[in-house]
């Protein structure tokens, strides 16, 4: 207690300057932390989310709790401060501006303070860039992600892996974060691939193990702990842990030489702090079972496998960071665990971090937590896990919380942390990278044909946009009126072949995002629900680009089709479109003042209207797909 009420007075402060020579607080003074109980060391191998809190709701009533923390709530700080735990969380609802959360990272802090070991929280956000952002965007520069890096690669080599990473880590920082889980080292080697895709950085190993080495490098200059992920490679799916459990169906040989290769060589060049698991069976790593609650009994999922996280990451590869899992209330593991077994199973394999275990979103859940610590405090006291190996779990959570805790940040104060981190939200210099990225990350998916650039001219008059959002549309009409003076029309996909029968245009483009919006991109679990269902399914929507692409080259129109996601289903337009663009990336921010604020508009624009093809490599094959995806 004397020690977590010195270090809440040892801020600055002019009346407290005598206190302060009286309490002793600093390292070299303080008595030496209390050694922690069983139940204490549980509490620092877990992090929970804080994503929503209704202090005045109950589990019983209609709907889900979704009132975002903001500010700490007095039930979830005592939670913190009476039970120790190690870490939180956050997402983009926690998030609204610099101010609201340096106040609210100082709030967690300083209720881990008041536990009884004074240990500080491991805060953790998922700031990948591209489709995974949760800094709101109104304050902070966003940056493309994985794969719009991956297209750089060519020309540039890791400088964008490097120079982004520094900077988001730069911003993290300021704001009171300490680790970011990021970057992807997933391979993309399928095209279906619904979770992954752009998160990749490419479908080569050896470039996905460069950059995610530079970016691991950078955040950790910068002092923030890189988190790699996810282990042992989650690139060969067709299915989205989210919503159900992957299997990858690999031979052993063709795993080392795709899917492990990123996370060896990153490990021995980069020494990633964290290392996250995959909620995927990858038979060839490891072909045991485990029984579901239901009883079944079904391949081990990795984050639940001794074999690849203690054998393998630990054994082979020779890790020595921390293994933190995936947010196990994912399907691919609550749908056949209980949260108690999912903890209990992944702690066994070897997880120093359970991840989103349980959820708290009411008071009546508060004793959840305990109840969860209790059920793991049973099984080390008969022996069921080893009291050895959560002792040097433990030892490895808390020398990452030694090297990547900012003590400075803490001791600083909110109202100093809050204009630092303004400053830096602001920095100019972050808003040129993310435009040079954008530019420089602009793909031609198949060789250009002579005359087609520039596609718009001085003799372009008129411009029709088939946008698959209000935002996306209006974000083009607004980057289109920096380059030219055309009329710029934008419609929906529902109303692109009629509009086509009404006028001419001279020039058409196709902007598609497809596979559409899931759950890590707005936030996790909780936001399943939520997504926006497709007003088309993808073979209604393709056949609407087709007759709309088909008739306007029949009409003499330039046409161009743009893939904001996924670049590989631009093969299905490559003998209807004159030009095919892969921008990796739709995000923007349009502010009060109509302004926007989206790197990729911008060079999309600019592209456009230049005689220069895209400098961009594309770091995924797309003709792979051209069977397939064959025109009828």
């Amino acid at each position: 207690m004397i020690r977590s009420l010195c270090h809440r007075l040892a801020r600055p402060s002019i009346f407290l300057a005598a206190l302060l020579s009286v309490c002793a607080c600093s390292d070299e003074q303080s008595a030496p932390p209390p050694e922690l109980s069983l139940r204490e060391k549980i509490a620092q191998k877990i992090m929970l989310d804080i994503r929503y809190y209704c202090a005045d709701g109950s589990p019983d009533q209609a709907g889900e709790c979704r009132q975002p923390v903001t500010r700490l709530p007095q039930d979830l700080r005592r939670l913190i401060a009476d039970s120790g735990l190690g870490g939180v969380i956050l997402f983009a609802d926690n998030l609204e501006n610099s101010a609201q959360i340096v106040r609210l990272n100082d709030a967690l802090q300083s209720a881990a303070a008041d536990a009884r070991h004074g240990i500080p929280l491991l805060i953790a956000v998922d700031q990948e860039g591209g489709r995974v952002t949760r800094l709101p965007r109104a304050e902070s520069v966003a940056f493309a992600g994985n794969m719009a890096i991956g297209a750089t690669h060519a020309s540039h080599g890791d400088a964008f892996a490097r120079s982004t990473a520094a900077a988001m880590a730069r911003q993290l920082k300021l704001l009171g974060f300490n680790v970011n889980f990021a970057p992807t080292l997933d391979v993309n080697s399928n095209p279906d691939n619904p979770v992954i895709n752009v998160r990749s950085y490419s479908e080569d190993p050896r470039v996905v193990a460069d950059l995610g080495a530079a970016s691991v490098s950078a955040f950790q200059a910068e002092n923030i702990a890189a988190t790699v992920k996810h282990f042992p490679g989650h690139g060969d799916t067709a299915v989205d842990s989210h919503t159900g459990l992957p299997r990858v169906e690999r031979s052993l040989q063709r795993a080392r030489a795709v899917d492990l290769l990123p996370f060896a060589e990153v490990i021995a060049r980069s020494a990633p702090a964290l290392t996250m698991t995959a909620h995927i069976q990858y038979p060839a790593l490891d072909d045991s079972t485990l029984q579901t609650v239901d009883g079944e009994q079904i391949p081990v999922p990795a984050t639940l496998s001794r074999a690849i996280l203690t054998d393998l990451l630990r054994g082979e590869l020779g890790y020595r960071g921390v293994v933190v899992t995936d947010a196990l209330d994912m399907a691919g593991i609550s749908n056949y665990f209980s949260p108690t077994d999912a903890v209990l199973h992944t702690f066994a394999a070897g997880a120093d971090i359970a991840v989103m275990p349980i959820k708290i979103r009411y008071p009546q859940q508060l004793r959840d937590l305990q109840t969860l610590i209790d059920h793991v405090a049973d099984a080390v006291e008969a022996g069921e896990l080893s009291l050895a190996e959560l002792d040097r779990s433990v030892a490895r959570v808390r020398a990452l919380k030694r090297q990547y805790v900012d003590r400075a940040w803490i001791e600083r104060g909110a109202r100093d942390n809050i204009r630092l981190a303004r400053q830096a939200l602001a920095s100019p210099d972050d808003a040129e990278l993310a435009s040079a990225l954008a530019g420089a990350a602009l793909s031609p998916i198949f060789p250009v044909e002579p005359g087609v650039l520039p596609v718009v001219d001085r003799a372009t008059r008129r411009i029709r946009v088939i946008a698959p959002s209000v935002e996306v549309g209006e974000a083009f009409k607004l980057a289109l009126a920096r380059v030219t003076e055309s009329e710029v029309r934008v419609v929906t996909p529902e109303n692109a072949l009629a509009a086509q029968a009404q006028g001419h245009a001279d020039v058409l483009l196709v902007a598609s995002i497809v596979p559409q919006e899931n759950a890590v991109e707005r936030g996790g679990m909780d936001d399943l629900a939520g997504l926006r269902r497709p007003r088309l399914d993808t073979g209604a929507l393709y056949d609407i680009y087709r007759k709309a692409l088909l008739g306007a080259r029949e009409r003499g129109s330039k046409t161009v089709f743009i893939s904001m996601r996924s670049p590989y289903e631009a093969a299905q337009f490559r003998d209807i479109a004159d030009l095919q663009i892969a921008s990796y990336d739709y995000k923007a921010y349009i502010d009060r003042d109509g302004a926007l604020h989206g790197p990729i508009y911008g060079a999309l624009a600019r592209a456009l209207t230049s005689a220069e093809v895209p400098p961009g490599i594309l770091p995924v094959t797309v003709h792979a797909a051209m069977e397939r995806a064959a025109l009828p």
